[in-house]
């Protein structure tokens, strides 16, 4: 799971190489939990919900759909495997991974059930 956060994070950070030289790069983590959730067919009590929001120019609309297939990156020289990866980790917990862009705002929101 660290590794699936440090990836989005990751590549938020690079998204935001305008605003950090204006000096308004903004990366936000937000943590809830949330009750009787269901994730895929299951039903559970208790999944955490983590946020990851940034600032930065949004998702092109030709990647949105694809951004979490192997080798697809909307970055030059980007592998294509950071947010495959963290779908992966994600998935390996029972939980989903769904991503909401748009210029200036773009959230990953993670959700995971809680035992």
């Amino acid at each position: 799971m660290i590794q699936a956060l440090l990836n989005i994070v990751h590549n938020a950070s690079q998204a935001l190489s305008e605003r950090i030289e204006q000096g308004d790069a903004r990366i936000v983590l937000r943590t809830r939990v949330a009750r009787q959730v269901t994730i895929g067919k299951q039903r559970y009590r208790l999944a955490l919900e983590l946020h990851v929001e940034d600032n930065g120019p949004g998702i092109p609309d030709s990647l949105k759909e694809r951004i979490f297939y192997p080798l697809v990156s909307g970055r030059e020289g980007g592998s294509g495997l950071g947010l495959t990866l963290a779908q992966t980790f994600v998935q390996q917990h029972q939980g989903t991974i769904e991503c909401d862009s748009e210029p200036g705002r773009t959230v990953f929101k993670i959700l995971i059930p809680l035992p």
